[in-house]
């Protein structure tokens, strides 16, 4: 069972490889990954940093002062240089590690934000892209053949089969057609250039006609705002402890050398010495409590990214499965539509009908296959995302 599903998605996103590699070209070209890859070795020198001022926090003071007395018959010079380490014995510290690690998990989730954002952005462009590239290929095809029409109709006028005033009417409707062509060639144009400059130099990949291939669970665990909270949350704890547990004792540790020409001491000496600093400010404690009560605030923000994602898989499995009924109910009734416009045709040339019949009839059979292009476009985009996001591909 399991090879099979297996096999089904593997299937599924071969068939969708273009989209994915034109995805995956543009995470090089925004340097994500190489992003993500310096800020995480960043935050790990901090944590290695951390981890080694546990138990090697040095410090060296040094200190040089010149005495002058009354009673004595010159000044003399006193040097002193301490050598001290301060100890965190109890692994204050180490709330700062795992503060520093979850901010490398959130920075990660974010990062998976970002990406999904990324891909839907550009499913939806590549989208809009080969539906207009398409109607452009329908109107062009329109083009040709009202074109042919017309060149019939200037010679039934010839012979006064056709009035004059028609043949105007049909060549006022060509020169808008020809706008409409140009409009499109402009516009799919503008998108290529933008499409190219995430994935330069690759071509515009196009759809294939799939099914979503997951469950309805599968999408809603991606759920990487809901994760981002949760991160955000622990980092908020993991800081709070920090400042519950600021007033733990560190013990400090040191080495002093003084060197003394005063001739009424005992000249130069040296002392080992212990002592143990206990921070006593109440204002941790208020700012652990604040920490808790903000990390509660973002744990109960979290069913409210649950709905939003519920939300948004219902969309767009609502929007595939309308575009799914509609297209199989308008391609039954496809060949009837390319019957009708061809009867209309020929009882046009033949002046069965005028010219204001022809065109609703032309119209309504232009604007079906419009319709066919529209719903394919919908259903395509909406399965391509909902594959993507339930599979966790695009987060890789």
């Amino acid at each position: 069972m399991f090879k099979t599903i297996l096999f089904i998605t593997l299937l599924n996103f071969t068939l969708q490889a273009d989209v994915l590699n034109f995805y995956k070209n543009a995470l090089q070209t925004l340097q994500y990954k190489q992003t993500y890859s310096l800020y995480k070795e960043a935050v790990e020198l901090q944590k290695d940093g951390v981890v080694y001022n546990r138990f090697s926090n040095f410090a060296l003071d040094a200190g040089y002062s010149d005495t002058k007395a009354k009673l004595l018959s010159k000044p003399f010079n006193t040097a002193n240089i301490a050598f001290t380490d301060t100890l965190d014995l109890f692994g204050k510290s180490s709330y700062k590690v795992e503060e520093l690690t979850l901010d490398i998990k959130a920075k990660q989730t974010l990062l998976d934000i970002q990406k999904e954002e990324l891909f839907v952005s550009l499913v939806s462009m590549i989208s809009i892209y080969n539906q207009t590239k398409e109607r452009l290929t329908l109107h062009q095809s329109l083009l040709n053949e009202q074109q042919n029409i017309y060149d019939t109709l200037q010679k039934l006028q010839i012979s006064g089969s056709v009035s004059e005033i028609d043949i105007l009417r049909f060549k006022n409707t060509l020169a808008q057609l020809k706008t409409k062509i140009i409009d499109e060639q402009t516009t799919l144009e503008k998108m290529k250039k933008q499409l190219n400059l995430y994935a330069p130099n690759q071509n515009i990949p196009t759809f294939e006609n799939s099914k979503y291939l997951y469950a309805k669970e599968d999408f809603l665990s991606q759920n990487k705002q809901e994760q981002l909270g949760e991160i955000s949350a622990k980092q908020l704890l993991a800081q709070a402890k920090s400042y519950s547990h600021s007033y733990l004792p560190d013990f400090i540790v040191g080495v002093n050398y003084q060197k003394i020409d005063d001739p009424t001491s005992y000249g130069d000496n040296y002392s080992l010495g212990a002592a143990i600093h206990i921070p006593l400010s109440t204002n941790d404690f208020k700012q652990s409590q604040a920490l808790r009560i903000n990390a509660l605030s973002l744990n109960s923000k979290n069913a409210e990214y649950k709905i939003q994602r519920e939300s948004e898989y219902n969309q767009r499995f609502q929007d595939y499965q309308n575009a799914e009924h509609q297209l199989a109910v308008l391609n039954e009734n496809l060949d009837d539509y390319t019957k009708s416009e061809e009867m209309i045709k020929n009882a046009y040339l033949k002046q069965y009908v005028d010219f204001n019949t022809y065109l609703q009839v032309l119209t309504e059979s232009v604007n079906i296959k419009e319709r066919l292009i529209g719903l394919m476009s919908v259903k395509n985009e909406q399965i391509t995302i909902l594959n993507a996001i339930a599979s966790g591909v695009i987060y890789e």
